[in-house]
């Protein structure tokens, strides 16, 4: 265990005006809590989430250091966070969670009490970290789902780290950084939450790193249908093979009415009377609608992506009628701590070929990587931080984080 009196100095993107730039700045943390950990990121898998926190859609708002999924090794521990976390231990970081609630005691940690002061509010107090630019101080939030780990070293709290094993491989580092968040919440949706029947129908709208994820998932099922839907014929063409060997049918859905959507769309399924289980992992209203639509009989449609809040136009006779299920969740109904080894296990297996929707950027391409997520070009983008690869145990140990 380390000291916790000392400051840390550490290069990571900052968006410190609401809709400006995101930069990549020198930050200056507090000393830590004594339930954090400072953490070398080996890598930082950039999410959509990201974006929207630098212009203030996600509860959150700048000054911010950005990021919510990460891979790194543990420099330094907290007095409480050395209980369950030593100097050179390899983690993943995702979302954070009290542990003490009534929810997540019975493991439902998506739905801690404390979700939203924990993730959302960015900070746990008066502020952790600044900025010096330009002859300005910026007080900097630095708690982004527990660990704002767009950076090269990061202040995280303890229960957003999960534990690797010791061999953890530096290429494989990077590959875990990414299941932090939207490939955990989209294959959690399928295996926690709907648990599909062999021979189900599913239909995933949203062809982003969520749905893809969601879609591998659900290969696993042995569906007799799986769609995938998006209003972009050039993503979908430019889909991995993995994919396109795990889905049935894709659906560009670009100048097709609603109903001629859902009539295509149920055509897809072997009897034609439409799905078992429709995803939205884009996050909007009319989408929720037409997987309502497609469904059969005692189907049940979930909410998967995080968008803007519109009312569902969904009307009663339609929902009742059918028995139509409707559900939303938040990070796939996904325990860290359990599922993400899961998820590794079955990446080890073969059953589940995440790292096919990766690609790798240098630490300072994050414009270049936003831009290519944007164009198709690229789904899941993960900045590598080669510098963690040079910094042996022993320095790691001698330095203590602190520069």
């Amino acid at each position: 265990m380390s000291s916790t009196d000392a400051r840390l100095r550490s290069k990571a993107y900052v968006a410190l005006s609401l809709g400006g730039p995101i930069t990549l700045e020198t930050v200056t943390y507090w000393p830590i809590a004594p339930n954090e950990l400072v953490i070398e990121t080996a890598a930082a898998s950039v999410c959509a989430t990201d974006a929207k926190a630098a212009v203030g859609k996600v509860r959150v708002s700048p000054p911010i250091i950005l990021g919510h999924e990460c891979s790194g090794t543990v420099v330094q521990t907290g007095v409480d966070s050395a209980r369950q976390f030593d100097v050179g231990d390899k983690v993943v970081l995702s979302y954070s969670s009290c542990g003490k609630c009534q929810q997540c005691a019975v493991g439902a940690n998506p739905y801690c009490d404390e979700r939203i002061s924990l993730n959302f509010t960015g900070q746990p107090g008066d502020g952790i970290a600044t900025v010096e630019k330009d002859g300005v101080t910026y007080q900097v939030k630095g708690h982004f789902f527990g660990q704002s780990s767009m950076g090269k070293r990061i202040v995280a709290r303890a229960t957003s780290a999960v534990k690797l094993p010791r061999d953890t491989t530096e290429e494989e580092m990077r590959m875990f950084a990414s299941l932090g968040c939207g490939i955990q919440t989209g294959a959690g949706t399928i295996l926690n939450l709907a648990k599909p029947e062999v021979n189900s129908n599913i239909l995933i709208f949203g062809a982003g790193s969520v749905g893809l994820a969601a879609c591998l998932a659900a290969a696993l099922t042995s569906p007799a249908a799986l769609v995938v839907v998006d209003n972009s014929a050039a993503k979908l063409a430019m889909l991995p093979e993995c994919v396109k060997t795990a889905a049935t049918n894709f659906v560009d859905s670009s100048g097709l009415s609603d109903e001629d959507l859902v009539q295509r769309l149920k055509e897809l399924t072997p009897d034609g009377r439409g799905y078992n289980y429709a995803l939205d992992c884009v996050g909007r209203g009319d989408l929720v609608k037409i997987g309502h639509l497609a469904l059969r009989t005692r189907g049940t449609v979930i909410t998967v992506g995080g968008g803007n809040d519109v009312a569902l136009q969904v009307t009663i006779s339609e929902h009742l009628g059918r028995g139509i299920t409707y559900k939303g969740t938040h990070q796939g109904d996904s325990v860290p701590s359990v599922f993400i080894p899961h998820l590794i296990d079955l990446w080890r297996r073969g059953k589940f070929p995440f790292d096919r929707l990766l690609t790798y950027y240098e630490f300072d391409e994050l414009d270049k990587a936003f831009e290519d997520v944007r164009s198709g070009k690229t789904i899941k983008p993960v900045l590598i931080n080669r510098a963690a690869s040079l910094v042996s145990k022993s320095e790691q140990r001698d330095e203590l984080g602190v520069r």
